[in-house]
């Protein structure tokens, strides 16, 4: 008895078309409950090139994205300079990025979302964890999509990218608690861009507590996880001091920094194990807890005034240089 495959989906014969699939795409990429994207474009011409509106709707510069993509189509199936293949690659790398933003799991909010968005720390943490998913992601989401038949070598290279200190951070501090918890590589960054800045920070401080003793060894519990999650906040928030350096320089010092915080926090859960083990003899050799122990809510509310939305923090000129120097990446 034979079997069919399921049908390859036919990729977009225009921008709209792509356009159109776009925010599905990276749902199904994801593996997200949902997305809040609510199917409205603006075009826009200021200085802001993707931006993920508190009100579900997606705003895109004219010249530095929608344009190139008008083009890539217009002359489909043509090969390209490296040079126009960035500019395309990294167009798309930003409509992935803002849709990475309204993803979220049952029951969040935009509302919330934006609450949260404004405490220390949270802001970096969304945009390194959505630039860096983006970034492990966009080959996927190019297939997904077809454009790899319209723009020939588009998936044959990588770019730097934006948010090089956020990125940085994110990349390193998922890592540590993959290692820490014997996680699949990739596994926690998956699991925080599918949040929204209402639970990111506390899954990731839930994350770190759990790969620890403490659970078993702490009486009351979330005191430590309290203070693990204020050092996270603080070392996060920290990152903006290298956010305008050049991309090679703000990634080192971000390297510097994020160890700085890495020390900080495997001090303290070291210290608080060691205390707990020292009052609680009886509970030394106990094994750590299971790594996918559910995370638990943790809610602050803001004491900021709400941002208007987020978006790729940077202007046309710093895009337009980081697209123009592609790092040639042959898989």
């Amino acid at each position: 008895m034979s079997t069919t495959a399921p049908a390859t989906p036919t990729a977009p014969a225009s921008l709209e078309e792509l356009l159109l699939r776009s925010g599905q795409a990276a749902l199904a990429l994801s593996g997200a409950h949902h997305s809040a994207w609510n199917g409205q474009i603006v075009q826009s011409t200021d200085d802001i090139l993707g931006l993920a509106h508190w009100d579900g709707t997606l705003h895109l510069d004219r010249e530095y994205i929608l344009d190139p993509l008008r083009e890539m189509y217009a002359l489909a199936g043509q090969k390209h300079s490296i040079a126009h293949l960035a500019r395309y690659r990294e167009a798309l790398a930003t409509i992935l990025h803002e849709h990475s933003h309204f993803l979220g799991p049952a029951g969040a909010t935009q509302e919330a979302a934006r609450a949260a968005f404004v405490r220390p720390g949270s802001r970096q943490l969304e945009e390194g964890v959505a630039e860096a998913w983006t970034q492990s992601h966009l080959d996927d989401y190019l297939h997904h999509l077809g454009v790899e038949k319209v723009a020939p070598g588009i998936d044959s290279f990588h770019t730097n990218g934006h948010y090089a200190p956020y990125v940085t951070a994110a990349r390193m501090l998922t890592t540590d608690i993959e290692t820490r918890a014997d996680l699949t590589p990739g596994t926690v960054l998956t699991a925080l861009n599918n949040q929204t800045a209402e639970h990111q920070v506390d899954l990731l401080t839930t994350l770190y507590y759990n790969s620890t003793r403490l659970p078993d060894l702490e009486p009351s519990g979330p005191r430590t996880r309290d203070h693990l999650e204020s050092i996270l906040r603080t070392g996060l928030a920290s990152l903006d001091a290298h956010q305008l350096l050049p991309h090679p320089q703000a990634t080192a010092r971000a390297k510097a920094t994020t160890q700085s915080l890495l020390s900080h926090l495997h001090t303290e859960i070291t210290r608080a194990e060691s205390l707990y083990t020292h009052h609680h003899k009886a509970l030394t050799g106990l094994p750590a807890p299971a790594a996918h122990t559910p995370p638990t809510a943790h809610n602050t509310p803001p004491t900021t005034p709400l941002p208007a939305a987020r978006d790729r923090d940077r202007d046309r000129r710093t895009f337009a240089a980081g697209a123009a120097q592609a790092v040639t990446a042959h898989r």
